[in-house]
Formats: structure tokens, C-alpha cells, sequence
């Protein structure tokens, strides 16, 4: 395998490699690729093109080989992709060289900020406020991001010579998160970043939020996940405490038009938030000791025949059975998202990402 020269462009950021596979042999791992996470391709001018919320991957054949070139919208979305289709080749046994020149640089999505305030704003929630040079681009793009928990010691992730992240003490090892971006203000040349923790027992995150104090280092990857729900004339929301910050942020960022219902579980009283949403987006907020379930909520909404569209994120079980609540009433896949944020240990105990 040999690598292509970088093509320089104002609007997009470039890398490309040539993988010693037939095209034939090539085409159905990507085609696989994309069903698997549902993206959407096209094949214009005999290459096969994958588009991705953060670029794109075109896929053709080129001498006996198959030529691979990704188009990010940006450093951070060329990174991720990059990541990505890498560690996917590598399970085929195929090992690409990226063009350009990386070892021992940052990642592209990776920025690095100092923790600047932690806030107990209700009985199951701090927020963590963080800054730095580098965190404009959370404003856009998607609603989540990542914070990054290495081994005791271990530096931060870096780039090989491949352009690809090494994770020093290996992948596993790295605590990986997510968290959804509630809100970023500028401050002179930094700009601050604030997203709430949902505290629980055992959460590695909850007793970070325990100990973080100003100056503190901390890494963010991202930005990831859709920059905002796919929309319709009528939107439904079913959310249990680990979804409210993405909720919030999805019912802040609705047309004002937008007719709908939403409902978001939480463990105490003190937990309800202000929420700006549409004045016809119906607000109900449901205490988890009222022995109403996220299904019940959703089986209770009321879906019209009309442009419509539901998300629905809790456990893992819990959204399992989502799926096959909103198919049963006659969803398409298409017009609905079941996300899972957690899951539950054969104990019952609550296992989330954090």
C-alpha cells in the first residue's frame, strides 16, 4: 500500500490511501460500513460515496487496487474518520498509509481545557463548566462530545505517523463518555463550555465532579451525534434523566412552529429545569417514584397522521421495547430514533457510560 499526496482545499480537509484489494472485493466492506450505521450512499461516476454528519468517503478503483479518499468538514470530522474506516480496514487485514505527515501530533478532534467552575444545581445533576482556545467549534456540529479518563499517568492521546490516535496504556484502557454541550459563551480569547453530570453511585464521572477544581486538565473529543434531530410538523420526546441535557438542547433548538409532546423522567423535584421549547410542544415532567414508566409515557403520547417524528433515549431494555412500541403503531424506522444511554447489570444496578 502506498500513500497520495494530501489535495489542499479551502473548504474541505483531505486524506487519502490506496488499499492493495481488488475494487469488487473492496466495495461490499464499505457497503456493509455504511448499513450498519446507517448512512446514506451513492455511487456517482462508478465510485461508491458514504456521507457521514462530519464528511464524506468515496471509494474507486484505482490501478489493481481500490483508492480511499475522506473529505472532512473539518480537522476534527477528517480525525474521526480517519479513526473510523482505520480500525475497520485492520479487521480485514488490510493496512492503509494515510498521506501526510502526523507523529506525536494532537488529535484533530481532540481539544484540551481547564476546568473553570462545578456547579450542585439539583439533588441528581452538577455542571461542569470548562475553558479554552480551542472549543469554538462545539458551538456547531454535533450535540455531544467526549471526555477523555486515561490510565493513572498516562499523557494525552496523540497521532502515529499514520495520522491515526494511539491511545497510550491502549483504547480500552481510556474512560470515554458522553455528554451532551448545553451552552458555550466566549470569554476574551477562550470560550466556555458547559454540560451537566448526572451524579450516580459508582459513576467514574460523579466522583470526578467530586474532586475537580479550578485549573484543572481536562480532554474533550468531539463534536459528535446529529447537530439537531431530524425534524416534522410534529415532534414527540420521551427522556429519562440521563437524556435531559440532550432533550433540552433539542427542544430549545425546534421551530417555533412546531406542534408536539414531551416527556422527561426524573428522580426528584428539584431535578425539573427551565426548558425553553415551542409554545406547541406540551412539557410533562415525570418524578420516577410515581410508578409510571418511560413506556407507559410513550405509549400515551398522542401521534398524528402527519409529518412526524419521535425520540425516545433510556435504557437499554427500555429502548428495545421503544422500538417495537413505535412500530407496532405504525412508525417507519424513519420516523423515529430509539437511543440507548444506559444499561442495566443482570444485578438491576444501573451501568452508565460515565
Amino acid at each position: 500500500m502506498t500513500a497520495h499526496s494530501t489535495l489542499v482545499s479551502p473548504q474541505l480537509f483531505i486524506a487519502s490511501t490506496w488499499l492493495a484489494a481488488r475494487i469488487d472485493h473492496a466495495l461490499p466492506v464499505f457497503r456493509h460500513m455504511a448499513e450498519q450505521w446507517e448512512l446514506a450512499v451513492t455511487e456517482p461516476n462508478e465510485a461508491l460515496q458514504i456521507e457521514l454528519e462530519s464528511g464524506v468517503v468515496i471509494v474507486a478503483q484505482q490501478g489493481d487496487g481500490t483508492s480511499v479518499r475522506i473529505e472532512g468538514f473539518d480537522a476534527s470530522g477528517l480525525q474521526m474518520i480517519r479513526d473510523l474506516l482505520t480500525s475497520q480496514f485492520i479487521l480485514h487485514d488490510l493496512n492503509p498509509i494515510w498521506d501526510g505527515e502526523f507523529s506525536g501530533q494532537r488529535p484533530g478532534n481532540q481539544s484540551l481545557a481547564t476546568v473553570a467552575d462545578v456547579q450542585r444545581i439539583s439533588s441528581s445533576y452538577t455542571r461542569i463548566t470548562v475553558e479554552g482556545a480551542d472549543l469554538a467549534r462545539f458551538a456547531s456540529g454535533g450535540l455531544h462530545f467526549r471526555l477523555l479518563f486515561g490510565p493513572k499517568g498516562a499523557p494525552w492521546p496523540t497521532t502515529d505517523t499514520n495520522g491515526v490516535t494511539v491511545w497510550p496504556g491502549g483504547a480500552t484502557a481510556w474512560h470515554r463518555p458522553v455528554y451532551t454541550v448545553r451552552r458555550i459563551t466566549k470569554h476574551g480569547l477562550q470560550h466556555r463550555l458547559e454540560f451537566d453530570v448526572f451524579l450516580h453511585d459508582g459513576g467514574r464521572v460523579t466522583t470526578w465532579t467530586q474532586t475537580a477544581k479550578m485549573g484543572d486538565e481536562i480532554a474533550l473529543v468531539g463534536p459528535g451525534g446529529d447537530a439537531k434531530p431530524k425534524l416534522a410538523d410534529w415532534m414527540g420526546f420521551v427522556g429519562d434523566e440521563t437524556a435531559l441535557p440532550a432533550l433540552a438542547r433539542m427542544l430549545a433548538d425546534l421551530p417555533t412552529s412546531t406542534q408536539g409532546e414531551a416527556v422527561i423522567f426524573v428522580p426528584k423535584e428539584d431535578d425539573i429545569q427551565p426548558m425553553p421549547h415551542p409554545a406547541g410542544v406540551k412539557l410533562r415532567w415525570e418524578l420516577r417514584d410515581t410508578g409510571h414508566t418511560m413506556i407507559d409515557a410513550l405509549t400515551s403520547l398522542v401521534i398524528p397522521q402527519v409529518a412526524r417524528r419521535v425520540f425516545f433515549a433510556g435504557e437499554l431494555q427500555e429502548a428495545q421495547a421503544a422500538r417495537q412500541v413505535l412500530l407496532d403503531r405504525g412508525l417507519s424506522k424513519r420516523e423515529f430514533m430509539a437511543a440507548t444511554y444506559w444499561t442495566r447489570d443482570k444485578d438491576q444496578n444501573r451501568t452508565l457510560s460515565d
